[in-house]
């Protein structure tokens, strides 16, 4: 290999294709300009082997970044995971991403004040936001879950405003419910179900001068609703709100902000109004938000990169929903004749939604986790969901999803590496997850955040790329089959179209999540007389995110024809062998429409070198003389003599005995040259001395209908068969020829010859087309009659006899 380097991490293991200049007409706010980007396209290619070799081609590409303007409007859902592993330990996590939330609509509207935001809070169930305020929820034990929200135990924070009762205990559902029928009413005196989650605007928090509207919302909940039983809200942070007290140094991080609450907006006091549970259910949040896009009127546009949804979460999933069982709920009167004793499909029995054993049902929801199947199938029902958000038929949005401290729980099937890799997936995009850490101090979850809402307001491109490899078939041949193409997109292992999915953990090329199936299905149909060619569409595949890196490589197995043999052997035509590529320009300010109408550019790869040290070889060359014979390959005109030189070398220390050397013409593969009757036997039983070669020539003359003539030479060694091959292009050219009127009785002229020129060397000539009306002359034949130019004849005899 040619590689200065084997690690793909080292810049010398790259071909870059330096500077790339387009048009972006978003461009300082309209006004149109020149980008600049560096190395978009990067490539590689190295062989491992001797006589038979691996070729890898590596390819990578980044995308060019351009501008919308003016900003469109958008219609945004935050899905937010708001249960117990976002704050258990003393976390700030989750009132680190409430933070976040406030700052990234804040940062949307000050591109777009037409901007609406939705916020759909999940855990074991959805709070669904409602038109008119507040948030319900169809599933009972969301209530019972409710965290404590004090400043004890988790330090949540919130003000949440009340909650009456402790964990349901029971394992009879009447009991359940009758516990549960002072959760809901309680429900109604939080002070959640008092601010609007549903198409927040811009009008909704500020004036149109940017003031912030006065917080009534809070003020008529403390006089209305928190002066009835102040002591029901002992310990929590509305104590301190209400009193006009400010907070201490233990509440103030849990708050939304570090000067405290006195100058809070309502954007702000409903999102620290938003409720905790306990348990993860990702697929219902996304359920919802899906709903939401399905929901005729909801959004402002069709356009897709005008309709997002953002999944703010730190990965822990384990509840779904049993599919065989969409719709049972229990409610006030349920009995446990409701249900069914044992739902069919094990491990689903302990879902979600009240499916459960019912002898079993609350302790088994109140506190029991998620066991690894369970884990498995709610992360696969979440993707299922993600798809439908994502297609056109369905949710028609784009999805991000921001991490928090994202890892696996224990126990559990997944590793940290592994929800990461199935986040990515329910992504639209891979680089569409972004991850965050709490910190105290720089808070990096509103960095994060608002890196990833920035990618809802630009616009990314492709470089539309197609490979060619040429192999160097006077030395190496294809072997057919052994074409493999594979891929990664921000980290996510890709699939071409056709390819089925692999589901057996125990196959090599498994994942836990569905590998995008972005790469183009490739065969043997890619290769033609020794080239490879691919269109690999456009890289990044779309779409993608500025930080985006598409890697492709390609593989396939060479094998050394009979002329292989030495220590610095190039297995490709270098000047045949690059990527072509087209680079987008942006001509319309507020489309996202791109259009490739640059100049085509090139990017050749390096030449693999390989060792091959054979025993025997045979190598054939042609020519147009007997003394320059040395061409792989000529071109001659039609009715021409070709002369073949075949050479065996036998680079063994011993005399070597071949059994049979033979050529065969107008054949394309060996196969076909093996099997073929009608061969020239060159030698036979011949002895080729120690470290010495044997030379063999004949020849032939072209004819008019050959065109490329593909001559295989074939040396049986008595233990296998090696072969080369020269082509010889036949083509067509001009002739002349010569008419003789001559006197039949004395052989001498009677009137001057005629000499025909620039006619097709292959022309057959009749005589009739010659013969004159001679005055005082009859004519009586022609020698031929018929003049084939081809045979090497160019004169033609018309006799006459005085009349």
């Amino acid at each position: 290999m040619i590689r200065l380097t084997g690690d793909p991490s080292d810049p010398d293991y790259w071909n870059t294709s330096g500077l790339t200049s387009v048009y972006d007409a978003g461009h300082d706010k309209g006004s149109g300009g020149i980008l600049t980007f560096h190395d978009l396209l990067r490539i590689s290619k190295g062989a491992i082997g001797d006589c038979s070799a691996t070729v890898t081609l590596d390819i990578e590409a980044s995308p060019p970044v351009y501008s919308y303007y003016p900003p469109h409007s958008l219609d945004v859902v935050f899905v937010l995971d708001v249960t117990a592993s976002m704050m258990s330990g003393k976390s700030r996590k989750m009132a680190l991403a409430k933070r976040a939330l406030i700052q990234t609509i804040q940062l949307l509207w000050e591109q777009n004040k037409e901007t609406r935001i939705t916020i759909v809070p999940y855990a074991r169930d959805a709070y669904i936001p409602n038109p008119f305020g507040g948030l319900s929820y169809n599933y009972l034990g969301t209530l019972f879950t409710w965290r404590r929200s004090t400043t004890s135990g988790n330090y949540i924070g919130q003000i949440l405003g009340y909650r009456n009762g402790s964990f349901v205990s029971t394992t009879d559902i009447p009991a359940y419910m009758a516990q549960s029928e002072p959760l809901a009413a309680s429900a109604n005196l939080s002070l959640y179900n008092y601010y609007n989650y549903y198409k927040i605007q811009y009008s909704d928090i500020y004036n149109e001068d940017g003031s912030a509207r006065p917080d009534t919302v809070l003020a008529g909940y403390l006089s209305t609703v928190y002066a009835q039983n102040p002591s029901a809200y002992n310990g929590n942070l509305i104590e301190s709100v209400a009193s006009g007290a400010p907070l201490t140094s233990e509440q103030l991080p849990y708050s939304m902000n570090d000067t405290g609450y006195e100058n809070n907006t309502i954007l702000e006091n409903l999102i620290w109004a938003i409720p905790y549970g306990e348990d993860t259910n990702t697929q219902a949040g996304l359920n919802e938000a899906c709903t939401l896009f399905k929901t005729p009127g909801f959004a402002q546009s069709d356009d897709i990169l005008r309709r997002a949804v953002i999944l703010i979460t730190d990965g822990q999933a384990n509840r779904s929903v049993n599919p065989s069982y969409p719709d049972i709920y229990a409610a006030p009167g349920s009995t446990d004749s409701d249900f069914l004793p044992d739902i069919p499909g094990g491990i689903w029995k302990y879902f979600l939604y009240l499916k459960q054993t019912v002898p079993n049902l609350i302790s088994e929801v109140a506190s029991r986790s998620a066991n690894n199947e369970e884990l498995l199938l709610a992360m696969q029902r979440a993707y299922e969901t993600a798809v439908e958000i994502k297609s056109p038929s369905g949710g028609n949005a784009s999805l991000f999803v921001l991490g928090i401290e994202i890892d696996a729980q224990s126990p559990g099937p997944y590793t940290r590496e592994d929800v990461l890799d199935i986040l990515r997936t329910i992504a639209t995009t891979g680089s569409y997850l972004h991850e965050a850490a709490e910190d105290s101090s720089q808070n990096p979850i509103i960095e994060e955040l608002k890196r990833l809402a920035r990618n809802l307001l630009i616009l990314t491109g492709s470089l539309q790329v197609t490979v060619t490899d040429s192999i160097n078939t006077a030395l190496f041949e294809y072997v057919p089959g052994s074409l493999r193409i594979f891929g990664t997109q921000d980290t996510l292992k890709l699939k071409s179209v056709s390819a089925p999915n692999i589901t057996d953990p125990s196959d090599p090329e498994y994942t836990v999540y569905q590998k995008p199936a972005l790469l183009p299905d490739i065969s043997d149909q890619n290769v033609q007389d020794g080239i490879i060619t691919i269109n690999l569409g456009d890289l990044p595949y779309a779409p993608a995110a500025p930080e985006s890196r598409t890697h492709i490589r390609l593989t396939y197995h060479i094998r050394a024809k009979g002329a292989a043999h030495g220590s610095h052997l190039h297995t490709n035509k270098d000047s045949e062998t690059a990527v072509s590529f087209l680079e987008p320009n942006h001509l319309t300010a507020d489309s996202p429409l791109l259009t490739y109408d640059n100049p085509l550019r090139t990017l050749h790869f390096p030449t693999p070198i390989v060792s091959c040290n054979a025993d025997y070889t045979i190598e054939k060359y042609t020519g147009t003389a007997t003394d320059d014979v040395f061409y792989k390959s000529i071109s001659v005109t039609a009715c021409q003599t070709v002369y073949y030189r075949f050479e065996v070398h036998n680079y063994t220390d011993s005399d070597a005995v071949f059994p049979l050397l033979y050529d065969v013409r107008g054949v394309q593969t060996i196969e076909e040259a093996r099997s073929n009757p009608d061969r020239l036997i060159i030698a036979e039983n011949f002895t080729v001395p120690a470290q010495s070669t044997a030379e063999f020539t004949t020849g032939y003359k072209t004819s008019c209908s050959e065109g490329t003539v593909s001559d295989f030479a074939v040396l049986e060694t008595g233990d296998t068969y090696l072969y080369d091959n020269a082509s010889v292009i036949v083509h067509d050219d001009t002739a002349y020829y010569t008419v003789e009127y001559l006197d039949k009785c004395t052989g001498q002229r009677i009137c001057p010859d005629l000499l025909v020129a620039d006619v097709a060397a292959c022309s057959v000539i009749s005589a009739h087309d010659h013969i004159r009306c001679l005055p005082c002359w009859k004519f009586v034949c022609a020698i031929p009659y018929h003049l084939h130019l081809c045979e090497g004849e160019n004169i033609l005899k018309l006799y006459y006899v005085p009349c």
